[in-house]
């Protein structure tokens, strides 16, 4: 099954303008962040994907069980499945390599989003990364890839998040930090979910490294 997805776009696109892709959360939907990075008419190109897998009353991209396959196995192979629907996506929608891309990720989008991040770094301008982890299997590498122009990131982590503690929102920080990316951290007031503070704060980010 290949990934469900929503794009919207300017009426010219060119080929320097921003793509931004959203990966929902496990249960959700590819409409759960549409509207997070800006209502209205956008400057830039936006991907909404959808899990291909059924769960609960929503969908997911991978099941987190990894009894069977490690969890490098099962992320990695969720990135390469990943890779190949963008690449697939870019030349049925006619976009263009040269346009810068982005992502935004909530828990497990979040999760994915910074891991293709970190997997193919030389194809990622930046990415927002909400109420999520770094996996294990990212940390244990004992050096970052050598990147020409390194993704930026904006991280942000509920105070009251009951699924990942504001020390796994630190960690991810002091881990991108120590190995030269460009960071923005933020703490937020709300449990594992997004506020209005928060979604203003993301959309200055987002205009900032677009037109950077």
């Amino acid at each position: 099954m290949t990934y469900l997805y929503k794009i919207s776009r300017p009426k010219t696109v060119t080929d320097t303008m921003p793509v931004l892709v959203t990966l929902h959360g496990m249960g959700s939907n590819y409409h759960d962040l549409t509207s997070i990075a800006g209502s209205g008419e956008k400057t830039f190109v936006q991907i909404d994907v959808q899990g291909d897998k059924p769960f609960r009353s929503g969908y997911t991209y991978y099941i987190p069980e990894f009894s069977r396959q490690t969890e490098e196995e099962v992320i990695s192979g969720t990135l390469s499945r990943l890779n190949q629907f963008l690449n697939d996506t870019y030349k049925k929608e006619k976009l263009s390599a040269n346009q810068p891309l982005f992502f935004l990720g909530f828990s497990q989008g979040a999760i994915l989003s910074l891991s293709y991040a970190l997997t193919y770094p030389d194809n990622v301008a930046g990415a927002v990364v909400l109420n999520g982890r770094l996996p294990q299997y990212i940390t244990d590498r004992k050096k970052a890839p050598v990147v020409q122009n390194p993704p930026a990131f904006f991280i942000a982590q509920g105070q009251f998040d009951p699924l990942f503690s504001l020390e796994v929102g630190r960690s991810i920080n002091n881990y991108l930090t120590e190995k030269g990316f460009e960071t923005g951290y933020h703490e937020y007031p709300v449990a594992h979910g997004v506020i209005a503070p928060e979604v203003q704060d993301i959309r200055r980010w987002l205009n900032d490294h677009f037109n950077a």
